[in-house]
């Protein structure tokens, strides 16, 4: 089933689309296969932290964040994700319009959310980051590696099968691709744009919000720590 998508995002297969083309019941099958993501993130802060996801799907990383002992609360602008969630407190919100008039040792928008290709929409989801974080707390964003749209190819474990196909290589950094997942013998397909950003651009996007980039959490640079700019 399909819903009303976002320009540029498209989704089809087995239960509900999100907006943005995101397949919920693919998001089920696939709920309790982290892959290490929650070690990047537990490595990078504080015991007992504070945490507010954006774009929190099903709770593949909520549920290992709050195992952890951290107190979170989980954002989806879908009711269909976020009802699986029972772990930790949930807000149904889309990114841009959250404001919760709380802030929290760390915000953490995943899922290449950084790598939109509108610059109004990144600058409004980094203002949802900054409005949120404490003085004194970070900001914790995953970007999309470049490498993974260089051309087609296929991924496949043990859980699923993705088939990378119809790549597309556009202006100003931007990158097109059709993903199809297979999971136990059912088949979603998801087409996605994102707009990848140099070290300045993303520099740049960072400080209109109110951040700075203090940091890299992995060697690839795809883990990203931002900090509050220091009011004056």
């Amino acid at each position: 089933m399909t819903t009303d998508q976002r320009v540029g995002q498209s989704g089809s297969g087995p239960g509900e689309i999100t907006p943005d083309g995101s397949p919920v019941e693919l998001y089920v099958r696939t709920q309790e296969q982290t892959r290490g993501e929650d070690e990047v993130i537990a490595a990078a802060i504080a015991p007992g932290s504070s945490i507010l996801e954006l774009g929190c799907g099903t709770g593949r990383i909520t549920r290992p964040l709050v195992a952890l002992g951290h107190q979170v609360v989980a954002v989806d602008e879908s009711p269909a994700m976020t009802a699986r969630i029972t772990e930790a407190e949930t807000v149904v919100s889309t990114i841009e319009e959250l404001r919760l008039g709380r802030r929290f040792d760390v915000v953490l928008m995943m899922s290449f959310l950084v790598n939109v290709p509108d610059d109004e929409v990144r600058r409004r989801l980094l203002d949802t980051c900054a409005e949120h974080v404490k003085p004194e707390g970070m900001v914790i964003l995953q970007q999309q590696d470049r490498q993974a749209f260089a051309q087609n190819a296929v991924r496949e474990n043990e859980h699923r099968r993705i088939e990378i196909s119809d790549v597309e290589q556009l202006p100003e950094g931007k990158q097109s691709a059709t993903l199809t997942y297979t999971v136990a013998g059912e088949t979603w397909s998801q087409r996605v744009v994102v707009q990848n950003l140099s070290e300045q651009q993303l520099t740049t996007a960072l400080e209109t919000s109110g951040l700075h980039l203090d940091g890299y959490l992995t060697p690839d640079h795809t883990w990203i720590r931002a900090k509050p700019l220091e009011r004056r």
